[in-house]
């Protein structure tokens, strides 16, 4: 073996030692600085809202404030960009949501990311439902009624959704095939615009998150008819699931989680895990997810990593069953 061939392996192993050092180093001091928590979407939706309490969980549990950043924009696909070109150093994380992390490879035939070769999963959050939603002017209180009547009005029903490819669209394509409805659907740019047209009659029905439906049914503007859950809500127990009723494929709804980019440090991911799992059992935590109707589901790193995949392989074959064109 040649002096060459030797100084160079030296070389290597002496920056492979350098490296792992360096990253030692960094899981020990980790973190020395304010942590940035980009949210894919708007400030004041439902994303932003948890961030913002996870963040603060998170202070208490890491020492070290989280500043959220909302990068809003392109069905979520600006921020998640942004997230997947951070530094890999724990300092930037990204809250990711079933659209952006699970159904956008579905939805687009292009994505500036790949979700899953892009990040490491932390932790998943919470989970929620949607509810199949009428409005007043629909005489219906129930699922016999409300098929009975979108039958006698086919020509003039149509659905709408809180945005095109998210599962709100996806639950009422897989409604409209089992219940052998041709209702059109209308996508709106989130779920007020969605809600205000559902009071207006614009739309017949639409799949809503329960907690923005309830105060126009509190107030008899709208009907909650089912829910997409897999057991009944506790806070409207009367009300049935869609798999009670024979629709077991309409099981939809969403969730959030925590990721880091590609190449984050093991002992650091480590400890944002840890963190999170701290945060998520704290009081106020707790009782923030019961008034805004989310449910708690903790998932660590690997098993929400194998999570993930099945979402994506799942809304993939919803897409094949109700014939959903990818977006270029």
């Amino acid at each position: 073996m040649t002096s060459f061939s030797i100084s160079r392996r030296r070389a290597l192993v002496v920056a492979g030692l350098a490296a792992a050092l360096a990253t030692s180093a960094l899981a020990e001091t980790y973190p020395a600085r304010p942590l940035t928590l980009i949210v894919p979407g708007p400030a004041g939706g439902t994303p932003d809202i948890v961030a913002r309490q996870v963040g603060q969980q998170l202070r208490s549990a890491l020492g070290q404030s989280v500043i959220v950043e909302n990068r809003a924009g392109a069905s979520g696909n600006i921020g998640v960009s942004a997230a997947a070109r951070a530094a890999p150093d724990g300092y930037t994380l990204l809250m990711g949501f079933a659209q952006t992390m699970a159904m956008n490879p579905v939805v687009f035939k292009k994505l500036p990311y790949d979700p899953v070769a892009d990040f490491v999963p932390i932790a998943r959050l919470v989970e929620f439902e949607l509810a199949l939603t009428v409005p007043a002017s629909v005489p219906a209180t129930n699922m016999a009624e409300l098929l009975a009547w979108l039958k006698a009005h086919a020509d003039k029903s149509a659905f709408g959704s809180f945005g095109a490819g998210t599962p709100s669209q996806f639950a009422g394509e897989m409604f409209n095939r089992k219940a052998g409805l041709k209702m059109v659907h209308v996508p709106y740019k989130g779920s007020a615009p969605l809600v205000t047209d559902l009071i207006g009659g614009q739309v017949q029905l639409g799949f809503v998150v329960p907690q923005v439906a309830m105060p126009h049914v509190k107030n008899g503007t709208l009907r909650i008819i089912a829910v997409t859950g897999a057991h009944r809500d506790p806070s409207m127990p009367s009300v049935p699931t869609m798999k009670e009723l024979g629709y077991e494929n309409v099981v939809a709804g969403g969730w959030y989680g925590l990721f880091a980019p590609k190449g984050t440090p093991a002992d650091v991911v480590a400890r944002l895990e840890k963190a999170v799992a701290q945060a998520m059992k704290s009081p106020e935590l707790t009782k923030f997810m019961a008034e805004q109707d989310l449910s708690p589901a903790y998932q660590g790193g690997r098993d929400f990593a194998a999570f993930q995949q099945s979402e994506i392989a799942r809304w993939r074959a919803v897409a094949a069953q109700t014939h959903f064109k990818a977006e270029e």
